[in-house]
């Protein structure tokens, strides 16, 4: 399997850079482990979203952004999903999902704003739940009154994660890498997240 995936997500964290302090301990899922089975949701509050159910019989991507309308996210994180949709579904990825510590309805209005309908699923996390259940919140009161989420990109496959790209220091490197390694077409071991 080629590594497009892996560089591209990379490459998109290391373009942007987070100023929010960190509070939590890091601990990611392991590489292995089931999605947590925590409800998100999708448009409407009335919407919620099982991620094992979502990713169940397929292959995909989640990756989070700090906020939604948030000038970096807007101009470059999320567009650069969208400007490599088609590559991601010539590799073989079904889905493509971006979440956020937002409610749905900000989501579903920045999707809108960003022209991501029918390409990325917008998820809302509005009590962090998933988000400290992954172990990625990210202390952010003090620019934007809450907690949010650090950045980080997923491999996922029937549920399962198969890779784990985090934000360095939370400078933003982990996702654009992922972009930037998919486009080269480098291999990757996705049993363990490194290029070849």
């Amino acid at each position: 399997m080629t590594a497009w995936i892996f560089r591209t997500c990379n490459s998109v964290l290391q373009k942007h850079s987070t100023s929010c302090a960190r509070k939590y301990i890091f601990r990611s899922f392991k590489i292995g482990e089931k999605l947590p089975i925590v409800s998100v949701y999708e448009d409407t509050p009335e919407k919620k979203v099982n991620l094992q159910e979502l990713f169940k019989n397929k292959r995909g991507v989640l990756f989070s952004v700090v906020g939604a309308f948030t000038p970096g996210c807007t101009t470059a994180h999320l567009p650069e999903y969208l400007e490599n949709f088609d590559r991601f579904k010539e590799e073989g990825y079904d889905l493509i999902c971006c979440i956020s510590v937002n409610d749905p309805f900000v989501m579903s209005a920045w999707g809108k704003q960003v022209m991501a309908e029918g390409k990325i699923t917008m998820l809302a996390d509005p009590k962090a739940e998933f988000t400290k259940a992954m172990n990625m919140d990210l202390d952010c009161t003090k620019l934007l009154g809450n907690v949010r989420s650090k950045r980080y990109c997923l491999i996922i496959e029937d549920g399962v994660i198969k890779s784990i790209m985090t934000e360095p220091n939370h400078t933003g490197l982990a996702c654009l890498l992922c972009i930037k390694n998919f486009s080269k077409g480098t291999r990757i071991n996705t049993e363990h997240g490194t290029t070849r």
